[in-house]
Parts: structure tokens; C-alpha cells; sequence
């Protein structure tokens, strides 16, 4: 099986690092793989401003007139809310495209609705998402909410995002997380990791923090967690402040896989206090903590409860009295918490990348057979 992963193809973004995972994954199983796709996210750091409409589809022009689409059997393709690779398939020759398989990273792509607004370009989007020939969800939660929004779509394929920390990764945090991490008077650290995207609920967290009975140090890693719109913005960068009983630290820069190796190692639990959004699907980030024993705090949103299962707690969206009692337990009741580590550890083999990756292959192969059989 010859496989083309399109998706960004760049340092510091979200989804490159499951790409990876997915990519080690296939090669592992014995699949013959290329990667290309977008190497920026369509936004310019100087002006703080998206990329002009035309500037966006040149790009996207330019990157499948790189690519041969005869050349593979089935293109896995990935986007999230900055649909730049999404638009590529729409630039082949329909009679020279293979089956594409469209892995579900948003439910509802917003680049061309809400930041740099086009009619058109938005419908195509969704024509290369409706328009797929198999379908990717990360949970049981997307796949429920694509057959509302669009109930002709064909079928796919449950499989968990892996863990994006490679075997046999070295935790080697920068200066600003180790500093984090450094706890001399021996409180268990809670963390949580990725960018300051609108689902995740920091005005939750720093309400439960209040309300603790337990020291605890929480860091949270990941860009733009300060920025001024942020709840966490108040927060100096790298230096804790007392919220209640707690200690809260903000480490706002991007953490590579060595960075969440040792976030992870150092962490007696993750806490991911997210709110339910249009376009969220379900975290990876969760298992990061999973595949590596450490137990999870989580609300009930998306596919959080299906991921975490018997590891850790999940408790209502928008209840800080409820995060905080489970934050207190976590680090209190120490035979609860290695009960859930135990689970964890029971539940890690789903989150590797050869498992993901087996999974995904069975639904290729399913497009695959589908096209030779419309094609006889």
C-alpha cells in the first residue's frame, strides 16, 4: 500500500506532531509512505495578520502541483481549523485522484468563515470534507456529529489519536519548563499542555484552584497562553502566583516531545478543563498522560469520557466545585490514584502509534477496495 500523508509539515503546530506518530506508525506495519504539505500556518507574525484569499490558494495550487496524485493508493488528509492542505485535492484531476481518506481533526473549519471570510473557498472546503471516501474520527463524538450535519457521508473509522512522544524519547524540558517543574517543597505538579485554544476552559481551572483544599503546583504549557485576551494573561510567565492554596505557573512557549516527556514524568495528573465548542472533536494531548500511566482530570466534553474510561475522572463542564474536589482526591487518596494509574497503564497499548496506525489502515484498504470494485 502506497500512502501519501497531506497535512502541515512544519515545526511548532499541533497537528505535524501526530503526523510523525502517524507516519512512524504505518512505516512500522510495513506501509510505504510520503509526507508533503503545507510548511506554515497562513498567518504572518510581523503584520498579525492572515494571508491574503489569493496568497492562500496559490499556496495550495503550488503544493499539488508538487504532488502526483497517481502515484499513491490512498491520501490520508489532515487539516484543522486553518484549512491550507484541505484545499489541495481540489486542484487534481478528478480522474488521476485517488481515494481520500479524510482524517477528522475539526468539525467545523473556520479560515475561510471567520478570519480571512470567502464564500466560495468555504464551500470547497466542505465539499473535500463531504466529498471523501472514508472518514477518520478520533472518537465516538465526531463520528456522532458529522452523521447529524452530514448524514450521506461514507463510512469510517474509530481510531484514538496516539501518543506523539516517540519511544524511547529522552524528557529534556527548556529553561522556563524545568524552572516550572522544580518544585523544592515536594508538591505534586498538575498539568496541562497545548496551545490557548477557545475550548479549553483556564476560567474553569483558576475558579477550582480557588476552591482547593490541597497544595498543589498546576502548570500549564503552550503558546499563547499568554495572551492579553487569555484568563491566564495576569499570570507572569514562568513564575508561580498563589491562587488559594495552589501554586499556578504559565509556561507560554511551545513544548516539543522532549518537553512533554518530562511535563509528564514530572505531573501525578493531567487536568484538561475544556467547554464544549463547534469546532472541537476530542483531545490527543490526553494520551500523551494515558500512554505514559499518569491519570486524567478531565470535563465531560467531546470524546474526553471515552478516552479516559476507568483512569482518572471526569466530571461536568462549567462546575469548578466538581474540578476541585477531583483535583483534591487526585493527590489525596493515594489508592485511588494508583488504581487509575493501573488503569492507565492497561489502557496505554491503544494510544501507540502502531495501534492507531492499524486501525487506519483498515479503513484505507476498505477505499481502496471500494475504487477497484466502482472502477471494474
Amino acid at each position: 500500500m502506497r500512502v501519501l500523508i497531506l497535512g502541515p509539515n512544519h515545526p511548532g503546530g499541533s497537528l505535524p506532531p501526530y503526523l510523525d506518530a502517524l507516519t512512524t506508525g504505518l512505516r512500522e506495519i510495513g506501509v510505504l509512505v510520503d509526507r508533503h504539505g503545507s510548511t506554515a500556518i497562513p498567518y504572518d507574525q510581523d503584520s498579525q495578520r492572515f494571508w491574503s484569499i489569493e496568497r492562500i490558494v496559490a499556496s495550495a495550487r503550488a503544493l499539488a502541483d508538487q504532488i502526483d496524485p497517481a502515484a499513491y493508493d490512498v491520501v490520508a488528509l489532515h487539516a484543522g481549523n486553518l484549512e491550507i492542505d484541505h484545499l489541495v485535492a481540489a486542484f487534481w484531476p478528478r480522474r488521476s485522484r485517488p481515494p481520500i481518506v479524510y482524517h477528522i481533526h475539526t468539525l467545523d473549519p473556520t479560515l475561510f468563515r471567520d478570519h480571512v471570510p470567502h464564500a466560495r473557498w468555504h464551500r470547497v472546503v466542505r465539499e473535500q470534507i463531504t466529498g471523501a471516501d472514508g472518514y477518520v474520527y478520533f472518537g465516538q463524538h465526531a463520528e456522532a456529529r458529522l452523521a447529524v450535519t452530514s448524514p450521506a457521508l461514507c463510512s469510517g473509522q474509530v481510531a484514538w489519536l496516539p501518543t506523539t512522544i516517540p519511544d524511547g524519547t529522552l524528557p529534556s524540558p527548556s529553561p522556563a519548563l524545568a524552572a516550572a517543574l522544580h518544585v523544592p517543597h515536594g508538591l505534586p505538579v498538575i498539568s496541562l499542555y497545548g496551545f490557548a485554544a477557545p475550548w479549553k476552559d483556564a476560567g474553569l481551572l483558576t475558579a477550582a484552584l480557588r476552591l482547593m483544599r490541597q497544595p498543589v503546583r498546576v502548570v500549564v504549557a503552550g503558546q499563547f497562553w499568554d495572551d492579553a485576551t487569555a484568563p491566564t494573561a495576569a499570570v507572569s510567565p514562568g513564575k508561580p502566583v498563589r491562587i488559594g492554596v495552589t501554586e499556578f505557573t504559565v509556561v507560554a512557549e511551545y513544548v516539543d516531545a522532549a518537553g512533554r516527556a518530562a511535563l509528564i514524568r514530572a505531573s501525578a495528573a493531567g487536568v484538561f478543563p475544556y467547554r464544549d465548542h463547534p469546532s472541537f472533536q476530542g483531545s490527543g494531548a490526553i494520551a500523551d498522560y494515558l500512554a505514559h500511566n499518569v491519570p486524567v482530570i478531565a470535563t465531560d466534553v467531546a470524546n474526553m469520557a471515552e478516552l479516559i474510561g476507568d483512569a482518572g475522572y471526569v466530571v461536568p463542564a462549567n462546575d469548578p466545585v466538581a474540578l476541585a474536589a477531583a483535583l483534591d482526591m487526585i493527590v489525596t487518596k493515594g489508592s485511588t490514584a494508583t488504581e487509575f494509574a493501573d488503569q492507565a497503564c492497561r489502557r496505554a497499548h491503544r494510544f501507540s502509534a502502531a495501534a492507531h496506525a492499524t486501525r487506519c489502515v483498515r479503513l484505507y484498504q476498505q477505499v481502496i477496495d471500494r475504487g477497484m470494485c466502482r472502477s471494474s
